[in-house]
């Protein structure tokens, strides 16, 4: 029998539900009952509406780069590996995440790690202008930051990993001057997957500043998507 070598797993991943918060200027998610069990003598469900960038889920080079990778041009083995959680708790509404912010982690960061920031902007989670728009977002510089430490992946709990600058929404406007595809494509371009809408960060962190983990985080395998739904998880040895 095979036997994990680890004490504690903590799911990451959102819930998905018809009338969740998502992405404002994509359409919402939509499924319905194709069969019932009392009518067809079994229950089949069908999803009518999604996009690969709603709930909790992982963007490949493609999303912003003509000829970038897609899901499927990475073994299984890309979507999971060591890492570690960072606590960026303390940033505020539309924060930036800075490279000097970085600076007290660089040690607990090694080359080929999964980085996850702990924002707890996933307790925000609903129809407020703080989650839909407002999450703390990694700039520029600390896009430099995880370029030159050469990391794997790295994941946030806001719907994006760049701060919302659509102009397209009466409600908010930009909040960064970083375009979403800039930042995106600094991470991409170097290919380092990028995971959102991740929750639960703050059960691996507990009352540390920094915790280990080898996190998986597997998309459904969409032959030329640029992006695709996830299960994450993070397996932890104490």
């Amino acid at each position: 029998m095979l036997r994990l070598n680890f004490k504690r797993v903590v799911d990451l991943s959102q819930d998905m539900y018809i009338g969740m918060p998502g992405w404002q200027t994509s359409p919402d998610l939509k499924y319905e009952p194709l069969k019932r069990a009392a009518r067809d003598l079994s229950n089949v469900t069908i999803i009518t509406q999604m996009h690969m960038h709603l709930g909790t889920h992982v963007d490949t080079p493609l999303h912003s780069l003509p000829e970038g990778k897609t899901i499927d041009a990475y073994p299984l083995e890309g979507y999971m590996g060591d890492g570690v959680v960072l606590d960026f708790k303390g940033k505020g509404p539309a924060e930036e995440i800075t490279g000097d912010d970085f600076a007290d982690y660089e040690k607990s960061i090694k080359r080929m790690d999964v980085v996850m920031l702990c924002t707890d902007w996933s307790k925000k989670r609903g129809f407020n202008l703080n989650y839909l728009y407002k999450w703390p977002f990694l700039g520029e510089s600390g896009c430099e930051f995880l370029t030159k430490k050469g990391v794997k992946a790295v994941g946030t709990e806001g719907m994006s990993i760049a701060g919302w600058s659509s102009t397209g929404v009466k409600a908010q406007p930009p909040v960064t001057k970083y375009s979403s595809n800039e930042i995106h494509t600094k991470l991409l371009r170097k290919g380092i997957l990028i995971i959102e809408g991740l929750t639960n960060l703050d059960s691996v962190l507990q009352t540390e500043k920094t915790s280990r983990a080898f996190f998986v985080f597997a998309p459904i395998n969409f032959t030329g998507s640029e992006a695709a739904p996830c299960r994450a998880m993070a397996f932890l040895d104490s």
